[in-house]
């Protein structure tokens, strides 16, 4: 997810401490600010990894080292042990002391922050590997845009009223402008769709002014918790509807792998990637799934109409009624993948992070490009596309340990 998004997480968890916190009595405002800074830097913590990711060169750097060793569990407690260091040390610099109970509060803040982030990145298309150095393979939850405008408006509107710094109430209501206009960009967010979650936002405004900061926070928490399983069910279903055509219109493939993206404020509209073998075929299929047709048939939602991809697909016409539509294929022979992965380092260095790899045939000059399909949108290359020189390259330096995620393919 976007940072904005993981500290607007932040913040919602941390109001939400604060508040349950004062049932019990008052709080210091020394502990109460600790909260607030843990919580939020604690959730975009794990992101550090900007800053050593080019140890393995421009391309396999960000592949490689984004979403790697600072998203695990490990990285997870060494970030909390930093940030309560750095809140006893500022409490002991202004001669402040936190009591027991809120000194194990503040370590549940600081060790849950970067547990949230990872769990939210995780529930994208991009994956983690969070349980590394003891198991090194991705995860997938396939169920949240990279950026989700929903989940700003769920969050800020209820507690725009709340919180207690001015300078941050005119930023939330900066960013909920900024989210609802966002709404309304075009062609991504059906009209249906940017009308009925601008109206939630003015309802979430209506009802937060007159009730307590508590049943604020406990609004907002809820609001987003249903999105969110609005976007896991809606994952699941459009996961389901693939397979299930797969089943009748491919008897003869095995699938590897369904990759599901759901459109921006939209868990009823899904790019979907359906991986499969076939003999000594690989192949992949491309195309756009429907979760609820009665509000929006497949070929009512939206979709990215100016995608020039470089794989070299062909056109594909499966229908699955009003609920699927596979519109594009490649294929490409298994042992040639393989004899990639065996020849050249540079594949097999994108091979630990391509989840729908994909090849082209080798240009005029002797090169070709190798990419991942998720993230194939230009015929130039993508931040995820490398061209393969005639000749062996130099090998990228510091490539991690993580396990290809197409090992059911390809032999390392």
């Amino acid at each position: 997810m976007d940072n904005l998004t993981h500290s607007l997480v932040g913040l919602l968890a941390a109001e939400a401490v604060v508040r349950l916190r004062e049932r019990h009595g008052p709080l210091r405002a020394g502990t109460q600010s600790a909260i607030y800074v843990l919580s939020v830097v604690g959730n975009n913590l794990p992101d550090l990894d900007f800053s050593y990711s080019r140890i393995s060169g421009k391309t396999f750097g960000y592949l490689l080292q984004h979403r790697g060793y600072t998203h695990t569990l490990p990285a997870a407690v060494l970030f909390a042990l930093l940030l309560i260091a750095g809140a006893f040390a500022w409490a002991k610099r202004r001669r402040e002391a936190f009591g027991r109970a809120d000194g194990l509060l503040l370590c549940a803040v600081a060790l849950a922050s970067p547990l949230l982030h990872i769990a939210m990145d995780y529930a994208n298309n991009y994956g983690v590997h969070p349980f590394w150095p003891f198991y090194d393979g991705w995860f997938y939850g396939d169920s949240f845009f990279i950026l989700e405008p929903s989940f700003w408006l769920v969050i800020i509107a209820p507690l725009a009223f709340s919180l207690r710094s001015t300078a941050i109430r005119v930023a939330l209501w900066v960013l909920l402008a900024a989210a609802v206009a966002a709404l309304w960009y075009r062609p991504f967010v059906p009209l249906g769709h940017a009308l009925v979650l601008s109206a939630l936002s003015l309802v979430l405004l209506h009802v937060a002014r007159k009730i307590s900061p508590l049943s604020r926070v406990l609004l907002s928490l809820g609001s987003f918790l249903l999105l969110v399983f609005g976007f896991v069910a809606g994952s699941r279903v459009a996961k389901g509807i693939v397979a299930d055509q797969a089943r009748i219109a491919f008897p003869n493939a095995r699938t590897l792998d369904i990759v599901a993206t759901p459109m921006p404020s939209n868990p009823f509209c899904w790019s979907v990637i359906l991986v499969e073998q076939e003999a000594d075929q690989y192949l992949v299929r491309l195309g756009h799934a429907a979760t609820f047709p009665a509000w929006l048939d497949v070929e009512a939602c939206p979709f990215d109409r100016g995608a020039n991809p470089t794989t070299p697909f062909v056109p594909l016409d499966v229908r699955g009624g009003n609920r699927l539509r596979l519109t594009d294929e490649y294929r490409a022979p298994t042992v040639e993948l393989n004899e990639l992965a065996r020849e050249r380092c540079e594949a097999r260095a994108l091979l630990r992070f391509a989840r729908v790899p994909y090849f082209t045939k080798r240009a005029r000059d002797r090169t070709r490009v190798i990419g991942d399909v998720r993230y194939d949108r230009n015929p130039g290359l993508d931040f995820s596309d490398f061209r393969l020189s005639p000749a062996q390259g130099e090998c990228p330096p510091h490539v991690p340990p993580w396990l290809p995620p197409r090992s059911d393919l390809v032999a390392q």
